[in-house]
């Protein structure tokens, strides 16, 4: 079974990512300064949302949350 990034279910922990992060949408304008900032290309915008096509490639360096002016993204 795949989830919503398209990774196989039950793969090695290992590939687990190592935080998260979230999107207050409440707060975000769909500006695209973090899809921008994104040196992986792993942030896109789709049906008015910012989203992330994989955890597992992102690094967690928090460039999309220090371009983002309305403090929408967490990186927890």
């Amino acid at each position: 079974m795949k989830n919503n990034e398209g990774k196989t279910i039950g793969q090695s922990e290992q590939d687990d990512p190592k935080t998260m992060w979230t999107i207050d949408m409440s707060k975000c304008t769909l500006c695209g300064e973090c899809v921008d900032a994104c040196k992986r290309g792993i942030l896109k915008i789709k049906d008015k949302r910012v989203i992330i096509t994989s955890q597992i490639d992102c690094n967690w360096c928090g460039d999309c949350a220090s371009v983002c002016a309305s403090d929408a993204i967490e990186l927890t």
